[in-house]
């Protein structure tokens, strides 16, 4: 499900705050409450007005205050940044949308906004150029975080010369919504690497390597090159390997695959040399 309906407003009750979270152990690690990452009241949503007008559940989060222009501006809202999922709530309506992290596909800052990119459809069962896509933009007015973490952050250097950091609501709504959805990974990436579709062919082992406890399978008595029955090379006959496949199998000439000791090596080295040096006189 891309998103959800709610009809209850969220409270500060129904989550554990990210200090508490990050101060002690959890009994356990499913089944506990939601950790709230940020908390933004008196917040903006802004959407056009076509988006707006083919999805009735985001239009009802607005009481059509501005008349929908070009771009509708909700006012009243607030967002909360939880571990599990995200929620936009209008107090004006009394009525939120809670959204699971794999539903963002992409979120920015935007000036004073966090820009978001909603998928609605399935991506598994849709064509890309069928997919709905929305892109509300969140524009936080005050944020706590529900943690001893203040709107200035004191960096050592900074603090002690009188210097501070200011965060912005937008870059900690940004931040926030980052760390949540890093614990709420994509499943249908998942699916695709235990599918095969996100084998890579460089990984060790993910292809036959000649190695020296194999090599033999690799050489005849000779000392020529083969490949052995049932092996797989990379690539397909477009990329003619298959052509080079071929060759290497019928030998690749007299003297491949040979060795020579150091002493054969000098003196046929010694002896082209000097044939080049007579030639050159």
């Amino acid at each position: 499900m891309a998103y959800e309906v709610i009809h209850t407003a969220p409270q500060t009750s129904d989550f554990t705050t990210l200090s508490a979270h990050q101060e002690q152990t959890p009994g356990t690690f499913f089944g506990g409450k939601p950790v709230l990452h940020l908390h933004c009241t008196n917040a903006k949503l802004q959407m056009t007005r076509l988006e707006l007008a083919n999805h009735s559940d985001f239009a009802a989060l607005s009481d059509c205050s501005n008349g929908w222009k070009e771009a509708a501006e909700i006012t009243g809202m607030e967002f909360w940044v939880t571990s599990r999922y995200l929620v936009l709530w209008s107090n004006t309506r009394s009525l939120g949308i809670q959204i699971p992290y794999p539903t963002i596909s992409l979120h920015a800052e935007d000036g004073v906004a966090v820009l978001l990119q909603l998928t609605l459809s399935d991506p598994n069962t849709t064509a890309d150029e069928d997919l709905q896509v929305i892109t509300p933009r969140l524009v936080p007015h005050t944020a706590g975080l529900h943690a001893d973490i203040p709107p200035v952050i004191a960096h050592s250097d900074a603090y002690m010369s009188g210097e501070a950091t200011v965060v912005h609501p937008q870059q900690r709504l940004y931040n926030a919504i980052s760390a949540c959805q890093e614990l709420n990974p994509d499943p249908n990436l998942e699916d695709d690497d235990e599918d095969g579709r996100g084998f890579d062919e460089t990984a060790p082992g993910a292809t036959e390597w000649i190695t020296s406890e194999n090599m033999a399978d690799f050489v005849d008595e000779d000392g020529n090159f083969r490949m052995p029955e049932g092996a797989t090379m990379i690539g397909s006959e477009d990329d003619g390997l298959n052509d080079e496949l071929d060759v290497t199998q019928h030998g690749l000439g007299p003297g491949a695959g040979t060795t020579r000791t150091a002493a054969e090596r000098d003196s046929t080295d010694g002896a082209e040399d000097e044939g080049k040096w007579q030639r050159t006189v």
